[in-house]
């Protein structure tokens, strides 16, 4: 039987290790106490799970594997994760979490004491969470109960986001679906239908932050928990500058882009976020100009209409037939019809020379290919004028060479030693005998 997670364990020892000396926050899913780790001789935050909890092994599962991923959390804005398991408290065991220890309050005190908050107090405070959640998404862990409540600032003014991971160890339990406000005010449509959640449903719970914090209240608000998220799946969260003055027009537009109803029409994930909001914090001018939607001229629009959606008139069509000599009567050659809207400017393009064709290689070292010629180009004669040179002339034909007697006996010789070579000697002096007698 597990002890339960109430005031009773303050001065007992969890897991022969923690020992309980304040309880801080009581939830609907577990209980914080601020603890001594004997072992380490340091201050830590023990989250113990409610007995109802911790009596499901499948969210002790869970449980455990959210503990483990958010422990690769390293990021200054992000609770560290010191240890988890189950062990004995008392008569009995509790599945806790040892994280590490804020002394300070939650995000909710301190809106609750500073009431308003200005445009610069505001992204104080909203940028180290969204940083902290980015360095969570980018290592594919997802909050799911982004609120004021898991957000801790210290007395030195330092933000940390704790509890990743313990909405999703929960979030099967029977009874705990939408059974706190607070969470609910925070939850996305595609949590409140049921639907897959993703990093762009804790980029929904930033927006809803971002706008309480500026404006001082929730969008939605009701007098049940369904109520609220009825109002998160079919209405539009306003613009903070509808509730408060004096925000810009770029700020509406970043908080509507987050707290889009699809999630398909919002930022990837919090770094995308961090991109947007640096943008609008550089470029204040540019991005309330991109953000303010100026309607269009409606005079011109509505002579634009007219002339586009006036019938044809046959009769009141004449050609037009130029008239240099009379104004008047050129004018009267024209067609008659209602004014046209001027036309838009013509782009400076430069025509190409005539030497310049579409068959022209480009020229240097983009000529890659040359093609051969398609048909070659035709060369007129011309007559040349030599001056005082002399043509040249063709050569004269010259007369056959007569072969003289010396040459032939040569090639005779040539024979007879070749024949002595491949017939023998006697062969060859025969030859030779009746060559030369």
């Amino acid at each position: 039987m597990n002890t339960p997670a109430g005031p009773s364990l303050v001065g007992t020892t969890v897991d022969n290790r923690y020992t309980i000396t304040q309880r801080i926050a009581h939830g609907g899913m577990a209980t914080v106490y601020r603890a001594l780790d004997t072992r380490l001789d340091r201050e830590v935050a023990l989250k113990i799970l409610r007995p109802n909890m911790a009596e499901d092994p499948a969210v002790i599962e869970k449980f455990e594997a959210e503990a483990k991923n958010t422990a690769k959390i390293n990021h200054p804005h992000v609770i560290n994760v010191y240890d988890q398991g189950v062990g004995p408290a008392g008569d009995g065991n509790v599945a806790f979490l040892a994280m590490e220890f804020i002394e300070g309050h939650t995000l909710r005190e301190v809106m609750r004491a500073a009431q308003d908050m200005s445009i610069e107090e505001t992204w104080n405070i909203a940028l180290p969470i969204i940083r902290g959640v980015a360095a969570a998404h980018r290592v594919g862990l997802i909050h799911r109960d982004i609120k004021p409540e898991n957000v801790l600032v210290s007395h030195d003014g330092d933000i940390k986001v704790a509890d990743f991971g313990l909405a999703r160890a929960a979030s099967n339990h029977t009874g705990t679906g939408m059974a706190l406000m607070g969470t609910v005010s925070y939850m996305s449509p595609e949590l409140v239908t049921g639907q897959q959640a993703d990093e762009r449903s804790d980029v929904y719970a930033l927006g809803i932050l971002i706008f309480e914090i500026l404006t001082g209240s929730r969008p939605y608000t009701g007098e049940s928990a369904v109520a609220i998220a009825v109002q998160h799946t079919n209405s539009r969260v306003p613009a903070p500058s509808t509730l408060v003055s004096g925000i810009s027009p770029a700020v509406d537009d970043l908080v509507l882009h987050m707290t889009e109803p699809s999630a398909e029409d919002r930022p990837a994930d919090a770094t995308e976020v961090l991109i947007l909001i640096q943008h609008l914090l550089e470029n204040p001018n540019t991005a309330d100009k991109l953000a303010e939607h100026s309607p269009a001229d409606e005079a011109d629009t509505q002579a634009v209409n007219d002339v586009a959606t006036q019938p044809f008139d046959h009769a009141a069509t004449r050609p037009y037939q130029a008239n240099p000599e009379s104004d008047e009567a050129d004018d009267a050659t024209r067609v008659t019809s209602p004014p046209q809207p001027p036309a838009p400017p013509q782009p400076n393009v430069s025509v190409l020379p005539p030497s310049v064709t579409a068959e022209a290689s480009p020229a240097g070292d983009f000529d890659h290919y040359h093609r051969e010629p398609t048909s070659p180009h035709t060369v007129a004669p011309q007559s040349r004028t030599f001056g005082n040179k002399k043509p040249h002339e063709p050569a004269q034909a010259f007369a056959p060479v007569a072969p003289s007697r010396a040459a032939i006996l040569t090639l005779l010789v040539v024979m007879a030693a070749a024949a002595t070579v491949l017939f023998g000697h006697w062969a060859g002096t025969w030859i030779m005998s009746w060559l030369f007698g």
